[in-house]
């Protein structure tokens, strides 16, 4: 009799949980019936993406790295982006599946710099005289970051899950690279991005900008490249073709050739600096004949740039070559004569002098993170009275911002992530990690060099960085695969 009774307890409770997903389907179409077409596609998506991220977490990965070009195509309310949003329900995914699995070891490795780190700019964050509200917004970004990084050592555990986490990172770039390059020769954009007579415009794809767009292109190119040059030498074997390895190299040179082609488009000279370092970068990590090359070429360019200034080359390529000389010298820009030439070099300047006296007043803990533009009415110089945003430098950027140690913790947070592209590169040499390690140690050098100009800790850009720095260290218990 007590079987029969937990049977039919059993049976109910059976017929309530089929009643009750019977009647959440018909709210949900009734729901689905009454919104519009596209917003009803967005939650279908959006419902179909949480089922799957549910299931596999690295998809949630994937997809966090996939909507940084079009975060900024729905707005959502409190200043959060699509994302983040996507980054937190990755992580709440991968911690049920923690929860569920506590048996299994997590592989979290090198938290403690970004703890630090992230300690410390929520302190600056506490101690602001300005923006709590911004400081949280921009101490929310640099968690979504760190929470990358986390979910790519959780979760990429497999080769597989490798390789769909480098295909993300080339994917959405490529994407962006095209639509930029469509913007530049279409001319399609703002009239203050028009060049070149107006024939062509700078591209900015989705990012608003085009130099945030130029960042996000040194972001994968160098991975790009480096993958292309391995499939391409393991191409051929034993005096047989290898087609898989020769398809590969082809996409990749590809997908390379269009994010170099997106940024030039961006037209930024930023970019192309630090593109410039990352190449030689790369080349003085790879080896001495690669090293000797990149020489040869820097003397190449400096005998084009000499020829330049005897108008062998066309002068739109001179004049903008010639202004890079501008773009790196120090000066003062509230005694700079202003001209339409040389506007963006000075108004860079002024940004670089107003994030300089942020800083003086404050040495140890700065204004607070993302607080520049609350700050910069009462620093700016001359008559550059309204603010881009940052300093145009994010280490002077991080120094008014968080002070003498928030910048000290930033650069130990970037040199332990390239003493692990080091290592990887040094224990797994001639192996597809090899490359990877040099790819990811060129993105670091791209991206340092262009933060001496910009902010490329802005737009989440924070993430794909994130998660390239994840998989290196990934790379290094490749061994416990087998």
């Amino acid at each position: 009799m007590r079987q029969m009774g937990l049977g039919q307890g059993a049976g109910t409770s059976a017929r309530q949980i089929v009643i009750a997903a019977g009647v959440a389907l018909l709210l949900l179409a009734l729901l689905l019936a009454l919104l519009p077409l596209k917003l009803a596609l967005a939650l279908v998506g959006g419902l179909l993406f949480v089922a799957v991220t549910v299931i596999e977490p690295a998809w949630g990965l994937y997809g966090a790295v996939l909507s940084v070009p079009v975060q900024d195509l729905v707005v959502l309310p409190g200043g959060l982006t699509v994302t983040q949003v996507v980054v937190v329900l990755a992580a709440g995914a991968w911690a049920l599946r923690v929860l569920a699995f506590p048996d299994k070891t997590l592989g979290l490795r090198w938290q403690w710099i970004w703890l630090v780190w992230l300690g410390w700019q929520l302190l600056t964050v506490v101690f602001t005289p300005y923006s709590l509200a911004q400081g949280l917004q921009q101490w929310a970004r640099w968690v979504a970051a760190w929470l990358a990084f986390v979910l790519t050592l959780g979760t990429i555990t497999t080769p597989k899950r490798a390789w769909g986490l480098v295909a993300s990172l080339l994917i959405a770039p490529t994407v962006a690279a095209l639509d930029g390059m469509w913007q530049f020769v279409t001319a399609s954009g703002p009239p203050s991005f028009l060049i070149i007579g107006g024939r062509f415009a700078r591209a900015a794809a989705t990012f608003g900008k085009p130099n945030p767009f130029g960042g996000y292109m040194n972001m994968i190119w160098p991975l790009a490249a480096m993958l292309t040059l391995y499939f391409l030498r393991h191409a051929r074997r034993s005096g047989q073709w290898q087609p898989r390895m020769l398809l590969l190299g082809t996409l990749c040179a590809g997908t390379t050739l269009a994010l170099l082609g997106g940024l030039f488009a961006s037209y930024s000279r930023g970019g192309w600096i630090g593109a410039i370092i990352g190449v030689f970068g790369m080349a003085l990590l790879t080896g001495r004949r690669s090293a000797v090359l990149a020489l040869s070429a820097l003397l190449l360019a400096l005998v084009i740039g000499l020829a330049g200034s005897f108008s062998i080359l066309p002068a739109v390529v001179t004049d903008r070559l010639s202004s890079v000389t501008d773009y790196i010298r120090i000066f003062d820009a509230g005694e700079e004569t202003v001209t339409s030439e040389n506007f963006a070099i000075v108004e860079r300047m002024a940004q670089m002098q107003a994030g300089w006296r942020m800083w003086q007043s404050s040495p140890l803990l700065g204004i607070g993170p993302g607080n520049y533009n609350s700050a910069y009415p009462d620093f700016y110089v001359g008559h550059w009275s309204e603010s881009q945003g940052h300093a145009h430098n994010y280490y002077i950027n991080t120094l008014a911002e968080s002070g003498v140690p928030g910048l000290i913790v930033y650069l130990g947070l970037i040199g332990t992530m390239f003493a692990q592209g080091l290592r990887l590169r040094r224990m797994k040499r001639g192996s597809v990690w090899s490359a990877i390690a040099l790819g990811g140690c060129g993105i670091m050098l791209a991206v340092a060099g262009h933060n001496l100009f910009e902010n490329l800790h802005v737009l989440n850009l924070g993430i794909p960085l994130s998660a390239v720095w994840g998989l290196m260290v990934v790379g290094l218990r490749e061994t416990e695969w087998r």
